[in-house]
């Protein structure tokens, strides 16, 4: 028999002075004060026998925020804590292979330090481990702590409170939530809550029309700059959008000269790669590529600068001075801070799974939790994990790392200050399924490989998991080059039935080609890219090995690879193995005045089957790339019609059997079917191009067509069939069963029939039928 602690210590306490010699008085300070466990270990086994003894339909174990630890966990005596209910997991696993369900009771539980899975967490194949709140209870797995405050009068419509704890704390919270709802941050220009995007007053111009690059100051006009002067400039971030709008970037203040009128920048400005396109990504003044209006004015950055406690003039405001502990708010409409609850991000990761790919986490199920107060992270470490114009920080309220057959279903991802859900390196069969991710700071759902870990056997690449079922909006609160669905350096991975809207950028970016081989399929998307530019609803770059600056930019592509046809002249072709992706049985829509590029193929985008499509208000963008074939899809009063941008000499690229509508009320004023920009002197932009359906109120077809020495030339249809394209295409009526009700099926005696397109449904397009109905409300 085991002796147990109080054994020893009776024991000691027999000795008498004997104990004082020093082996014994060693032992007896290890009796006192550390082995408490010899105790806990026969608790342990007396509870996990305990649990044993009624397994037979699976074992629960219960916690309950009037818990206690040293409680067996059951339903009548719960235990505390999710980490030891976690710990005896682990020791019933050790004893046998039975599901496990820990059942969550209803309230708040504030977690001091991530919850973490490792491998002795895991379930088996078919005894899964469980973890979700009791059923009908709701339940928040929280990453902040509630502020206890006091609240005083402090003048102007602002009340202040003493936080002692927080006073001089390295890392001061940077999120307020009032009641659940995250409040503004002291900012000049103050929030526009009528229109709170970049374009409304919320933020205003940077003044000079070039500033210096990489960014080190900005010049404001102070006309439209703050009139107050900053006792504290240092302890403010600024939020900004560079010239060309491709996301945004923040930075610490460092110091402003009032006089100069110029704002000095300290650390940050991570958030876009600029190894491929330098000043266009990130610099900062005015756009040298996009006219901001149909008058011709063109971009220039903007911004606001937040953090400032004199700015705190607005309802809904606050300020933290962290040096002295003190938290300034002016309370926003309809809060009584009598009985507000009041809550601040402590941790970046609520949830993490730490596994390998020699020993990864599996079979462990996280069902139903709301998820919240995540701290931001845009000021962390950033990183360009591939050649596309995105850098990541590595990161996620839900983190998941080395993790096999887990899964994140119906849980609320609630106003996380960083990334929502981050699938980082080796995952296999990883399930998101049925989660609400709403006013995320960043992206909602990343899959994000690393590839220059890629070395013998380890592949650290996310492959085979599933992302459905999701309802994903008005994310991207902080950071915007950001996307509903992120995914680089990744392999065969399924992003379907998501319902996405509401995004400063794309609403499922592919960041690389590495790979491929993923399905996107009955997705439905829509209101992206409202706050930035060149881009839509889906985005890909390819920026392979075959792909250089110089191919999208220059006269002629630039073969890195050559091959000799009959002509005698060279052409390249980009590898032929990598996985076809298959875009499928989607429906996109935007607004024609307001989407941009569509379906957005960038920079060496390849090996892609595009099909079964219903595009409103937009079309389809294809810059160089290959192996691409666009069919069967249907676009609808496009922003801009299909477009292909300096595509390859005798790529293999096809566009076949689409219907393409334009009318007038759009905003495609030429009203041309095609824009063909950097049409290749030798060699056709596109393999095949025919079978097509156009039809038009204006009655003709038009055809822009560019080539690379600058030729420009509007075709008639007759005029683009004698250049070889669209042979047997027709321009007619496509017949659709009920435009009006958007059905935009074709009748029986269409003429797009005839020429092979096939009719597709989209009504199982969206949200499945089990989706949670309480967060579809």
């Amino acid at each position: 028999m085991r002796p147990t602690r109080r054994t020893l210590l009776s024991y000691l306490a027999a000795l008498g002075p004997v104990a004082n010699s020093p082996l014994l008085g060693a032992l007896s300070a290890v009796v006192h004060g550390g082995i408490e466990n010899i105790d806990d270990v026969e608790c342990d086994r007396q509870i996990s026998d305990e649990h044993l003894l009624h397994s037979s339909g699976g074992i629960e174990i219960y916690v309950a925020g009037d818990g206690n630890d040293r409680n067996p966990g059951t339903k009548v005596r719960p235990l505390a804590s999710l980490t030891r209910a976690r710990e005896l997991v682990r020791l019933l696993k050790e004893k046998t292979h039975t599901a496990i369900n820990v059942w969550v009771r209803q309230g708040t539980y504030y977690l001091p330090e991530p919850l973490v899975f490792e491998l002795p967490d895991s379930g088996f194949p078919d005894t899964p481990v469980t973890y979700a709140p009791y059923p009908g209870e709701q339940v928040t797995l929280s990453g902040g702590r509630e502020l206890d405050c006091n609240w005083e009068p402090y003048k102007d419509g602002i009340m202040m409170c003493a936080l002692p704890k927080e006073k001089g704390r390295q890392e001061p919270f940077t999120q307020l939530f009032i009641d659940g709802k995250r409040q503004i941050r002291a900012r000049f220009p103050s929030y526009d809550t009528n229109d709170p995007l970049v374009w409304g007053s919320g933020y205003i111009d940077v003044a000079a029309a070039a500033e210096p690059w990489p960014p080190t100051q900005f010049h404001f006009d102070p006309a439209t700059f703050t009139k107050k002067r900053w006792s504290r400039p240092e302890k403010a971030v600024v939020q900004m959008f560079p010239l060309d709008y491709w996301g945004s970037l923040q930075w610490q203040v460092k110091d402003v000269d009032w006089d100069a009128h110029v704002v000095k920048l300290g650390w940050g400005g991570f958030q876009v790669n600029a190894l491929e396109f330098g000043i266009a990504a990130t610099g900062l003044g005015k756009s040298k590529l996009y006219a901001a209006d149909s008058q011709g004015e063109t971009f220039h950055s903007r911004f606001y600068i937040e953090n400032v406690f004199e700015e705190l003039d607005s309802p809904g405001e606050w300020y933290l001075d962290s040096e002295n502990g003190i938290l300034y708010y002016m309370p926003a409409p309809g809060v009584d801070l009598r009985h507000a609850k009041v809550e601040v991000p402590a941790l970046e990761r609520v949830i993490e799974f730490r596994g390998s790919q020699q020993y990864p986490v599996r079979h462990i199920r996280i069902s139903g939790f709301r998820i919240a107060h995540a701290t931001s992270t845009f000021l962390k470490q950033y990183e360009a994990p591939s050649r596309g114009d995105w850098t990541i920080h590595r990161g996620g309220a839900v983190f998941m790392d080395g993790a096999e057959d887990c899964s994140v279903e119906k849980c609320f991802v609630d106003a996380v200050g960083g990334n929502g859900i981050f699938i980082n390196n080796h995952n296999r069969r990883v399930r998101v399924s049925g989660n609400k991710i709403t006013e995320a700071g960043d992206s909602a759902v990343c899959l994000v490989g690393s590839e220059s870990q890629i070395q013998g056997t380890n592949h650290p690449v996310p492959t085979e998991n599933l992302i459905s079922n999701n309802l994903i909006h008005d994310c991207g609160v902080f950071g915007k080059q950001i996307a509903g669905v992120f995914m680089s350096v990744a392999l065969r991975n399924t992003i379907s039935h998501n319902l996405i809207y509401n995004l400063p950028r794309a609403g499922i970016c592919l960041n690389d080609g590495w790979g491929g081989g993923h399905v996107i399929e009955f997705n439905e998307i829509h209101d992206t890219v409202r706050e930035t530019t060149d881009h839509g609803p889906f985005n890909s770059w390819g920026r392979g090995r075959f792909w250089c600056f110089g191919q999208n930019h220059g006269p002629f592509s630039h073969a890195s690879g050559y091959h000799e046809n009959e002509e005698g002249y060279t052409f390249y072709y980009p590898e032929e193995d990598g996985y076809i992706t298959e875009i499928r049985n989607n429906y996109f829509h935007e607004d024609p005045l307001k989407s941009m590029h569509g379906l957005d193929f960038d920079d060496g985008s390849s090996h892609y089957h595009i099909h079964n499509n219903l595009c409103v208000g937009l079309s389809i963008t294809q810059s160089p790339g290959d192996y691409r074939t666009v069919e069967n899809n249907i676009f609808i009063d496009p922003s801009s019609p299909p477009a292909f941008w300096n595509c390859y000499e005798r790529n293999h690229d096809r566009f076949n059997r689409n219907i393409i509508v334009i009318r007038k009320k759009t905003a495609n004023e030429s009203g041309s079917f095609y824009k063909i920009r950097g049409a290749p002197i030798q060699g056709r932009f596109v393999e095949e191009m025919d079978y097509n359906l156009f039809f038009t109120d204006a009655g003709q077809f038009s055809a822009e067509y560019h080539q690379r020495d600058d030729h420009a030339t509007e075709c008639s249809l007759e005029q683009w069939q004698a250049l070889g394209y669209d042979q047997h295409s027709l321009l007619a009526d496509p017949m659709f069963v009920d435009a009006v009700k958007s059905d935009f099926r074709v009748k029986a005696e269409s003429p797009a029939l005839k020429l092979g397109f096939k009719n597709f449904d989209v009504s199982e397009v969206g949200l499945l039928s089990d989706f949670p109905k309480h967060f579809a409300s």
